[in-house]
């Protein structure tokens, strides 16, 4: 199975740890992911970061990293915010879809391929 990084969404940066987190993210716009064990790696690399900006950083307050699966598990919705007087502060959003079919064209005939096999 594989999965497209559909949706990024970056908010303006309130310090530097943000811009740092929101630069490395920003790489990920409209990227493939070949499988799920590629889609967990990119999750734990993710979380690592954050971690690692809250270290270089501990002096701000702690941003906060989730993955979780949304909208009936369609989407896998990964997130950095910082709670500010009890309330989320956006830092970045991504969204991943699983990817439902590929289209190639061929000379012998057009092809839909789809999870499971070929149509």
């Amino acid at each position: 199975m594989m999965f497209f990084v559909y949706h990024l969404q970056t908010y303006s940066p309130k310090n530097r740890a943000w811009k740092k987190v929101i630069d490395y993210v920003e790489k990920y716009k409209y990227v493939l992911i070949k499988n799920e064990l590629s889609l967990d790696a990119l999750k734990h690399e993710l979380c690592d970061v954050v971690n690692r900006i809250n270290a270089d950083h501990p002096k701000l307050k702690r941003i906060q990293y989730s993955a979780r699966p949304i909208d009936s598990g369609r989407t896998i919705r990964i997130e950095a915010y910082v709670v500010s007087g009890g309330l989320p502060d956006t830092i970045f959003i991504i969204d991943i879809c699983k990817v439902r079919s590929v289209y190639q064209f061929s000379e012998k005939v057009n092809m839909l391929e789809q999870e499971g096999g070929e149509v």
